[in-house]
């Protein structure tokens, strides 16, 4: 992960420059994540930003931890979760096997993907949760790189919640509906990224 500049100057208002509602778009994600990992699971969440997810996973009972390659951006998130939060690249390995590995909106900023697939692979004892834009990434070749780095059970489907605006209540309860459904993957052709997870 380099070239932090643009993340450092926004640090202080990331959340507010990035999301029209991000609480609730945080809250929406780590309801997704949770739903797939045992109750108190371990969680490393790469590119963690100031903490947003991380502080909903916690509240849902899950040891999390974050890294972030944006000193400034840690700086942040520590303020709400402490030495939770790190400092590091997308190098970065914990000391010691994590439950879960996750790293939202950033999969893009590793230089080799089925590398750093295999390097999340070697400490990640469960689970791995991703999403990626359909429309700048070709999904048979994201989803064959999870596979050749040596992940099962690869499932991809559409996280249909607009991340710069809001929608009326129902439409979005309707769409949260339809995520499951075969057919909503057409979704992603337009807007909306898919949410990859895989088993180690």
């Amino acid at each position: 992960m380099s070239g932090t500049e643009k993340y450092d100057a926004i640090a202080e208002r990331y959340s507010r420059h990035d999301y029209a509602d991000a609480e609730r778009y945080y809250a929406r994600r780590a309801q997704v994540v949770a739903a797939q990992l045992a109750a108190g699971a371990s969680v490393l969440d790469f590119a963690c930003g100031d903490g947003g997810l991380g502080r909903h996973l916690l509240a849902l009972g899950f040891d999390y931890r974050g890294v972030d390659a944006s000193g400034p951006m840690v700086e942040v998130a520590q303020r709400s979760l402490g030495d939770r939060v790190l400092q590091g690249t997308l190098n970065y390995a914990p000391p010691e096997p994590v439950d879960a590995t996750t790293i939202f909106r950033s999969l893009y900023l590793a230089p080799d993907r089925r590398r750093f697939l295999e390097h999340l692979h070697g400490f990640t004892r469960s689970k791995l949760i991703f999403d990626f834009d359909p429309r700048a990434h070709a999904p048979g070749e994201v989803l064959a790189d999870v596979r050749e780095a040596g992940w099962s059970n690869v499932e991809a489907r559409p996280f249909l919640m607009p991340q710069r605006a809001t929608l009326p209540g129902l439409v979005q309860r309707m769409l949260f509906a339809v995520e499951p459904l075969p057919g909503a993957r057409v979704l992603t052709r337009v807007r909306f990224p898919l949410l990859v997870s895989a088993t180690a």
